[in-house]
């Protein structure tokens, strides 16, 4: 996009995501350059058409996409970039089989894509197949053992099969290859809480609340855990910020009940407008 073009834009209000930015970048460079680009050398028309699909697909326009990631096919049929390209326009319309059906013909030509296996680990998970699953997230890790999306969506996956102290380690080592991702710190919490280890989850939600203050949800499982914990004055002013930050909470209720009984506990009671009243004994 020219420097006119994107004056015009934030003129307009229009805003461009990242990633088209970068699909029409892409798109520009190889066709408005002479700048070597392999796959281009490799794939000639395929090619274009498959910057034209990736550029239709982040635009959301997933139909005009699909189009021209099959001309890409009709002129390569061993484009792997192009069955992967199709593969998420058919997940992202709801037809998991038929993106399953596209990633294994990628496969098939590149047994050591780990987009493709991570893609189709995402798939299996979504239809149920945990086994496939498994197998495919197994699959990027050991060709890329730092690749924290697999070992997240595989954490995620053994954690609702109820592998525990599985799911543990992964969280565990998702930390120590990526110590700002914020997810892991909350589940890893949650899980620590859910087999009584308190201690260890006070220490992960501190630490998540400490990297992201405004993250509410890290300071629920604070409040909870110190609240389990038996550190019940603490508990209730973690109770109390979290309402504070997010009124509308989905766990308002929830909150406000425990608020109301840490208050009686402690020898105090709350009125509906959050006035602290001292009991008379």
């Amino acid at each position: 996009m020219s420097s006119i073009e994107q004056r015009q834009s934030a003129q307009s209000g229009v805003r461009y995501s990242s990633k088209l930015m970068t699909a029409l970048n892409r798109f520009t460079a190889g066709l408005a350059t002479e700048v070597a680009n392999p796959l281009k050398a490799k794939y000639g028309k395929a090619y274009e058409h498959l910057i034209t699909g990736d550029t239709f697909r982040y635009r959301e326009e997933i139909e005009t996409a699909i189009s021209h990631y099959q001309l890409a096919l009709e002129c390569r049929d061993d484009f792997t970039e192009a069955y992967l390209g199709m593969a998420k326009c058919y997940r992202r319309k709801g037809d998991v089989q038929s993106a399953i059906e596209y990633l294994s013909k990628g496969l098939a030509q590149n047994a050591f894509r780990k987009d493709l296996h991570l893609d189709m680990a995402k798939c299996y998970a979504e239809t149920g197949f945990t086994t496939k699953s498994t197998y495919h997230y197994e699959r990027v890790i050991k060709l890329d053992r730092k690749n924290i999306e697999a070992r997240f969506g595989l954490a995620l996956l053994v954690e609702t099969s109820d592998d525990l102290d599985t799911a543990i380690r992964l969280y565990q080592e998702i930390i120590e290859i990526e110590n700002d991702f914020l997810p892991a710190y909350n589940n890893l919490g949650s899980l620590y809480m859910r087999v009584g280890r308190y201690a260890d989850a006070e220490t992960l939600f501190r630490t998540l609340v400490s990297k992201a203050p405004e993250f509410s949800r890290g300071h629920l499982g604070l409040a909870i855990t110190l609240d389990k914990a038996g550190k019940f004055r603490e508990a209730l002013d973690c109770y109390q910020l979290v309402l504070r930050m997010r009124p509308t909470t989905k766990n308002a209720d929830f909150i406000e009940k425990r608020i109301i009984s840490l208050n009686k506990d402690l020898g105090r009671t709350k009125t509906r407008k959050n006035l602290t009243l001292v009991l008379v004994k």
